[in-house]
């Protein structure tokens, strides 16, 4: 479909993704910034106002290498020589340095320059030598290539917009605290402070402030709040970054297109230094405007053939949230040219006749839907040449529409989090690894322990267990965490997509949506209070103790920020009334360090995994004093273990101890339930 001439072709799809670095030189597009304004709610003013919380870009500390102290022959004075282009954009003119600290760390007050290190001569009786401008005297001289080893150090970059004239432009060094000038327009500004003073809220240049929401709510249900696009990362191949190998060669998938690919090393005009890895900032300009457009037109002219879900987006805990941010249907969660791109992909699937190969292709599209939406958060200090890529739709594990969205380059590039491309290569990675353990060659991969083969279904956690002939040694799950994930709302954001190329082979892929019914979580909107959750949840560890052997382990996580232990003391007594009992509990790391759950926020990052059987004999009594010291203990050991660096050397928050405290408490209380007593020998409650 990328290159059939019945569709789009597939260089107009591919050009959707470039940039113009000079006027006759082409970029790929690898991320594309877009953001949201509020409509002023004040009947007298009505303005956009672009709601950037601040101005910042991108934040990285590359590490370049240098010669220390190298001397000018003309003034005898020292600086740092540095041999690797420190930037994160490509045009001289918008970079600014710090008159403090631009050095680099360690090297505040040091001055430098940038020059590349010529090739060291053949012949040893050959100068090895050099020219470049030393940052004192303003001089261009003539300077000896230092033998020594050259140290790194590392370089504070931001990249900033400028809310008056839009340029995107560098300062280098850390940011001062007072305003600071862009070097476009000679216009001062704080690139800290946007129109969001606070979380939902925005300033108006005209004094007012108020909510978002609020904003949205004066738009007809049908309109939600202007978006546009305001600068781009792109990705040029140079000789630098093809030949030092800091950024991988185009991936298989793209070596395979039939299309001829061409090895560019460009002439850069003067005022314009490429980084090593090829990766820049830049301003939107007229010419991506032109681009996007003619997507836009694509879309407008291909939609009626190509598929996509055109289903409502349905009311529930989740979902409503999108309902009153005026998305109403599902493809509302997309621009134009992701639409293209992706029923395109889609189409593509859907003509491949072998329906192993469509599923393998769908596992990859599916993904790919993920980190291609606008729903995707650029973080400023992940999204950077060689890091991070932006964060997808579920990141956080609900729908939180963003103010401020980064596009992906759908095909990818260099760069990218749930890219087709990517994806496809994750793919490529597991048939290999499958075929080689079946063809007996555990020479070319990294072998493991050992296998348990296993016969893999898709069911319900109770009629699927009942259907099942037991006794298991094992049953292994993953219980939802009460009421905090809805996860058959969420699932709908896949669903809708892939139901378009499995209704018809799959019954289960019918209905418009995902079930939702069955679930067992805590719903308000469905109905489905807490007591249901944990009747639920009580039926399926009974469920579960039927298909046991006698020395069968239940294996499950789950965590909760449950300040008061309600949440703690209705699933112990879900386990232990139905017949079970906790042997142990082990404290893992659930999230992502940069996951949204976790930053800039006191959330519990640790999972406990609940190891529990089928209890032999009834608990014997034992005082909560003496439980409570071994508690304590135990949890000084846990602790002592993790901060060593079993899941790395970070000091614990304080919701994380109290849950790995919790775990301890459950584990030996679990042992004696029922049967605790206090002072007076009463039973005491967890």
């Amino acid at each position: 479909v990328l290159w059939n001439s019945g569709r789009p072709l597939k260089e107009t799809l591919l050009g959707l993704y470039k940039t113009d670095f000079t006027e006759d030189l082409e970029a790929d597009v690898i991320y594309t910034f877009w953001v949201k304004s509020a409509i002023c709610t004040d009947p007298h003013c009505r303005r956009e106002v672009p709601l950037f919380k601040d101005y910042i870009i991108a934040q990285k500390t590359p590490k370049i290498r240098y010669h220390r102290d190298a001397t000018c022959p003309a003034c005898k004075k020292f600086f740092d020589w540095e041999v690797q282009i420190a930037s994160l954009i490509a045009d001289q003119s918008l970079m600014v340095n710090a008159p403090r600290g631009s050095g680099g760390e360690g090297r505040p007050t040091t001055l430098w320059t940038y020059a590349p290190e010529p090739q060291k001569p053949r012949k040893k009786r050959d100068p090895w030598q050099t020219t470049l401008d030393c940052p004192h005297c303003r001089k261009t001289v003539l300077v000896q290539v230092p033998e020594t080893k050259k140290p790194t150090k590392a370089i504070s970059l931001t990249v900033l917009l400028c809310p008056y004239c839009e340029a995107v432009w560098q300062w280098r060094g850390p940011l001062p605290e007072k305003e600071i000038t862009c070097p476009s327009c000679a216009q001062s500004y704080d690139p800290k402070l946007g129109n969001v003073p606070e979380k939902g809220k925005f300033r108006c240049a005209c004094g007012q402030i108020d909510a978002i929401i609020a904003s949205i709510r004066t738009l007809p249900q049908e309109q939600r709040l202007p978006i546009r696009p305001y600068a781009i990362q792109a990705y040029l191949k140079s000789e630098a970054n093809h030949d030092e190998g800091d950024i991988p060669e185009q991936t298989s998938f793209i070596d395979r297109d039939p299309v001829e690919r061409k090895d560019m090393t460009p002439n850069l005009p003067s005022g314009f230094l490429l980084p090593d890895n090829g990766k820049f900032f830049k301003r939107f300009t007229v010419s991506d405007m032109r681009r996007l457009q003619q997507a836009e037109a694509l879309w407008e002219k291909f939609r009626d053939q190509l598929p996509f879900p055109k289903s409502a987006i349905p009311g529930g805990a989740e979902t409503n949230r999108l309902q009153e941010h005026h998305y109403n249907f599902w493809y509302e969660m997309f621009s134009p040219r992701q639409l293209l791109a992706l029923s395109t992909l889609l189409q593509g699937i859907l003509e491949e006749k072998d329906q192993t190969l469509k599923e393998m292709l769908l596992c990859a599209f599916s993904n790919t839907l993920e980190g291609n939406n606008l729903f995707v958060r650029n973080i400023p200090s992940r999204t950077t040449p060689g890091g991070t890529a932006p964060a997808g739709v579920f990141a956080r594990h609900d729908y939180q529409p963003k103010v401020t969205c980064c596009e992906q380059n759908v095909w990818g590039t260099v760069s990218g989090n749930n890219t087709f491309v990517s994806r496809m290569e994750l793919l490529e990675k597991g048939i290999n690894y499958r075929t080689n353990w079946s063809e007996g060659d555990k020479d070319s991969i990294d072998p493991l322990p050992n296998f348990v083969k296993a016969d893999l279904q898709a069911l319900g956690a109770n009629e699927g267990i009942s259907n099942l002939s037991g006794p298991f040694r094992y049953v292994i799950t993953d219980p939802p965490y009460v009421g905090n994930v809805n996860y058959s709302e969420l699932a709908d954001f896949f669903y809708v997509w892939l139901r378009l190329a499995l209704r018809e082979t799959y019954s289960h892929f019918e209905p418009e949506f995902g079930p939702k019914f069955e679930e067992i979580v805590e719903n308000t909107v469905r109905g489905k209070s807490r007591d249901d959750f944990y009747e639920g949840l009580s039926e399926t560890w009974r469920n579960i103790l039927q298909t046991f052997s006698e020395n069968g382990l239940l294996i499950f996580t789950f965590h909760h920020n449950d300040k008061e232990g309600t949440v703690w003391e209705r699933l112990l007594e879900s386990l232990c009334r139905t017949g079970f009992e906790i042997i142990a509990i082990y404290p893992i790391h659930g999230e992502r360090e940069a996951s949204l759950h976790l930053m800039n926020k006191e959330n519990i990052s640790y999972d406990l995994i609940h190891v529990c059987r089928k209890r032999r004999e009834d608990p014997r009594p034992r005082s909560w004093a003496g439980i409570r010291q071994e508690v304590r203990r135990k949890a000084r050991e846990e602790l002592k273990a993790i901060e060593k660096g079993r899941y790395g050397n970070q000091p614990l928050p304080e919701p994380d101890v109290r849950l790995i405290c919790i775990g301890k408490c459950l584990e030996l209380y679990s042992a004696h339930y029922g049967h605790v007593l206090d002072h007076e020998n009463q039973r005491l409650p967890l």
